[in-house]
């Protein structure tokens, strides 16, 4: 019995999940277009402008374009690595918590934990929300996906010198 249903039903699953050729080539022509309505939403750039620009590029010129997001992506992530690496403390007030990134159903897709003692404040800021603009922009582009899970905001203190995240904790320590 079990069986005679597990038939149909993997047949009628099957052939609602699949898509026309027709379709895939409406959604293929919408996609370019969408990411080019973000980008001019994040750029303030009239969005009439980024329609007529979306209509004159070829497919080559969205492939590098998408490769470049992905080279500045690298670079920005690398950054903040460095930032990140270089941290140094004598406080626990030097310490900071900073969100960068986007996730694709929305919030920071990384805490940066930093220390002022070499890095400004603006700098970090700076960087996190370049960061941040970047994967908002290619997360359209691409039609991302991720977990929608919310990451909570660390706590951080000066241990040995050093910035370092607090385990299970969402507070700052004193």
């Amino acid at each position: 019995m079990i069986k005679l249903l597990t038939l149909p039903l993997a047949a009628i699953f099957l052939l609602g999940c699949t898509q026309t050729t027709e379709e895939n080539s409406t959604a293929a022509k919408e996609k370019p277009q969408m990411a080019n309505q973000v980008v001019s939403q994040v750029e303030n750039k009239p969005t009439a402008a980024s329609k007529a620009s979306s209509l004159q590029s070829t497919n080559k010129a969205q492939i590098d374009h998408q490769a470049v997001a992905k080279e500045a992506l690298k670079v920005l992530r690398s950054e903040i690595a460095l930032i990140e690496a270089n941290n140094s403390c004598d406080s626990s007030s030097q310490c900071q918590v900073i969100e960068a990134g986007s996730r694709a159903c929305g919030g920071p897709s990384h805490y940066m934990i930093y220390s002022t003692k070499h890095t400004p404040t603006s700098r970090a800021e700076q960087v996190a929300k370049k960061l941040t603009k970047y994967e908002s922009i290619y997360n359209a582009q691409n039609n991302m996906v991720s977990i929608c899970a919310m990451l909570v905001k660390p706590g951080t203190q000066c241990k040995n010198n050093k910035c370092v995240k607090l385990s299970e904790n969402s507070q700052l320590a004193y």
